[in-house]
């Protein structure tokens, strides 16, 4: 019986294996069909770290000269959060409107990606104050734990594990957001409210996507700080740090991958809950 087990359990396990790659495979094809998507992170991740430089860097070098105040220190981190918010969702805006025309048999180039953005910059702009005063309250609550002499070491603990799982949880429930808001022109409120409806139909493809993507391009991080492991042990300050410009080169491309790759998964699976039908580009498993 529990040789059975195992292998039972070995197979399920090498199916959701399986699974994962293919549907990493599938969306890899429909990038490769356009390659412009990935504009989108790449002009996300610097414009992102360029609001990080602007606001930070002026903040660390004020907190030289003395104490700087807590309040003070929110405000620039709500306005951080608010700046990179916008940021990031009018991107992602644009890749999902891309990737929904090439789900739809159209051939969309980066411009018409920023055009559909643009023409939906109110809703986004409230979309990420609502998202911005989210994460601050997840950010204060998590300050306030770690702050805490009341809890011990376990409470601390099973505090982060319940903020972690807050943040998940918001996260999957507002997962339709952007394609509710530019595809069935409805306000920020009603589109978080159809977003849940929506996950509730879906919830078991949406996670375990999610996670296949995740798991995916999770292992393939590993394999990286692999490589920089090896290369510590070589001991030759040259080939640590050729190896770390290279690592660090391959992780970036793995972030606009994986981006991308999210994205169009996005656009798949709002296909799939409002139509009940497979998009051409996946294969129904």
């Amino acid at each position: 019986e529990s040789f059975l087990y195992e292998l039972y359990f070995s197979i399920s396990m090498f199916q959701r294996f399986s699974h994962s790659f293919q549907l990493v495979k599938e969306s890899f094809a429909v990038l490769k069909k356009d390659k412009e998507i990935m504009l989108f992170p790449v002009v996300s991740g610097i414009l992102t770290v360029l609001a990080f430089v602007s606001l930070f860097v002026p903040f660390a070098l004020a907190s030289l000269g003395g104490e700087v105040s807590p309040s003070f220190f929110y405000l620039l981190l709500f306005s951080y959060y608010l700046i990179t918010s916008f940021i990031v969702i009018f991107f992602n805006t644009g890749l999902i409107a891309c990737a929904h025309m090439r789900l739809h048999g159209k051939d969309p180039t980066f411009k018409d990606g920023l055009k559909k953005a643009w023409k939906h910059i109110d809703q986004i702009f409230v979309w990420s104050l609502i998202s911005a005063t989210v994460g601050l309250i997840l950010r204060l609550i998590i300050d306030r734990i770690e702050e805490s002499e009341k809890l011990g070491p376990i409470g601390k603990f099973v505090g982060m594990i319940f903020v972690s799982l807050l943040g998940m949880a918001w996260s999957f429930l507002t997962f339709f957001v952007i394609p509710v808001m530019i595809f069935e022109n409805k306000n920020v409120f009603a589109s978080i409210k159809h977003s849940g409806s929506l996950f509730k139909k879906t919830w078991g493809e949406n996670v375990i996507g999610q996670l296949s993507i995740g798991l995916v391009f999770g292992l393939l991080a590993l394999a990286g700080f692999g490589v920089m492991v090896l290369a510590f042990f070589s001991g030759s300050l040259a080939v640590i740090l050729v190896v770390g410009g290279l690592t660090l080169l391959y992780w970036t491309l793995l972030a606009i991958l994986s981006t991308s790759l999210n994205g169009i998964f996005v656009a798949a699976l709002y296909n799939y809950a409002t139509t009940g039908k497979v998009p051409a580009a996946y294969s129904s498993e």
